[in-house]
């Protein structure tokens, strides 16, 4: 087991090769498929497709998913933390209240992406493009950040109302139009940004990092 890589067609050939201990599948072509609940933790996904693919409660934890497509595809409550995906593309993804603590998206695509209530303590997104992306807290669910790193990534617009950003670091990114509306900024890096158009109402930026930072005007500290 584990040896040459298997390209499983159906569903069912995916969950027996699944049972059998295999972890290497490539390049798959899943796109607008059922899997909630699916468990593909631990696995090699490199190059697959899985656009409208519907992921609720599923487990990618841990696994490789580097230039994957996950467009559109629905993944509420699923389990990812630990993914490794670099490079990869999740455009009008909705990955609402999931678990991606660890995970790393450096240089990934998720222009308008919903991440509201996402569990992503000491998550990468270096690089990565979140245009437009919805972070915010949910009725029920804080979005937690705290130790995130957002070094270079496109924030143009992003939504982080309510979110726990403790500690999280923006260095050289693009923060055009954000919202940090009662956001927990404490000790985060936003050292030399222009912040002039994003907003800060009733966030909190006791210890925050600020040097050579151009604010908006009014901000009080």
């Amino acid at each position: 087991m584990g040896g040459d890589a298997l390209h499983p067609v159906t569903l069912g050939e995916l969950l027996a090769a699944r049972e059998a201990g295999e972890r290497r599948f490539p390049a798959l072509l899943f796109a607008d498929l059922d899997a909630g609940g699916l468990d593909l933790s631990g696995c090699d996904l490199r190059g697959s497709c899985f656009k409208e693919t519907r992921f609720g409660r599923a487990s990618l934890a841990g696994s490789e998913v580097m230039g994957c497509g996950f467009q559109r595809s629905l993944l509420w409550g699923a389990d990812l933390s630990g993914l490794q995906a670099k490079k990869s593309f999740w455009q009008e993804a909705d990955l609402s209240a999931s678990k991606l603590q660890g995970a790393d998206f450096s240089g990934a695509s998720l222009h308008r992406a919903c991440l509201r209530g996402v569990l992503a303590a000491g998550s990468l997104w270096r690089n990565a493009c979140l245009i437009e992306a919805d972070f915010r807290s949910s009725l029920d669910q804080l979005t937690d950040l705290g130790r995130a790193s957002f070094i270079e990534a496109d924030l143009t617009f992003a939504q982080f109302e309510g979110a726990n950003l403790q500690q999280a670091i923006f260095c050289g990114a693009a923060l055009y139009g954000a919202t940090f509306h009662r956001s927990d900024l404490r000790g985060a890096d936003l050292r030399m940004l222009d912040l002039r158009d994003c907003h800060f109402q009733g966030a909190l930026l006791e210890g925050a990092y600020l040097d050579g930072a151009l604010l908006p005007e009014g901000l009080r500290l």
